[in-house]
């Protein structure tokens, strides 16, 4: 592969490459039934957000006061990184297999995702779990999703432009961010999203259908290095 006709691929996390909802959703509930009864909707709409992000947000909903949001996101990412060495999540096997078909076609895949490091790395030292080329993790940027700066540190870490780097998400929330940083996206499950290809289930993706969503920045880039003067 030239240099011009370098691509990538960037990866979310939770819900796209590993069922990860379930665990959180349980971890929050916890955290209430230690307080109170669990009132209906809760945890809802916290798809997509960081730990401290889905914390202050139920602290806001329960009308909870005088109570430090730094100490409950510890113990809710103590429990659920707890649940990912004890295994009680697992990778996508269409996630494995086109990751593999990926890297088998020298193309650069990249993992970004809201969770912490401290949580995800309970998730990477399973056997089963990919190589991934660059990981941007939620402490690893100042805004995380919807805004742009997770996938432009991607990017910017893969030493391509964004247009080049193809992301594969399932929530509105990194749809967002995507298309801010400029990134082509295919959306898991979504339909009529602006900004992105829908596709009904990651097995449905392809290496050849996500690299042409890049071709388009591909063939400028070619065409931009054929139209510079020569030396005489």
């Amino acid at each position: 592969m030239t240099a011009m006709d370098e691509w990538a691929v960037l990866f979310d996390l939770d819900g796209t490459l590993v069922d990860t909802a379930p665990i959180w959703r349980s971890a929050f509930v916890a955290l209430i039934d230690a307080r109170q009864p669990v009132p209906a909707g809760a945890t809802d709409g916290l798809l997509g957000l960081t730990a401290l992000e889905a914390i202050t947000t139920i602290h806001r909903r329960l009308g909870w006061s005088g109570l430090d949001p730094v100490e409950d996101v510890a113990e809710v990412e103590a429990a659920v990184r707890q649940r990912y060495r004890d295994g009680a999540t697992s990778w996508h096997t269409e996630g494995l297999h086109l990751i593999a078909a990926l890297q088998a076609d020298s193309a650069p895949v990249g993992l970004v995702t809201s969770s912490s490091r401290y949580v995800l790395d309970a998730l990477l030292i399973h056997s089963a779990a990919p190589r991934f080329d660059v990981v941007v993790c939620g402490n690893d940027v100042k805004r995380t999703k919807p805004a742009p700066d997770p996938y432009l540190l991607a990017a910017r870490r893969l030493g391509l432009p964004p247009a080049r780097c193809a992301v594969v998400e399932d929530s509105p929330t990194g749809l967002a961010s995507a298309v801010a940083a400029g990134c082509p996206v295919v959306l898991i499950g979504g339909h009529g999203q602006p900004g992105a290809v829908p596709v009904a289930s990651l097995g449905r993706l392809t290496v050849t259908a996500l690299r042409q969503l890049v071709s388009p920045a591909i063939h400028q880039a070619s065409g931009d290095a054929a139209r510079q003067p020569t030396e005489s």
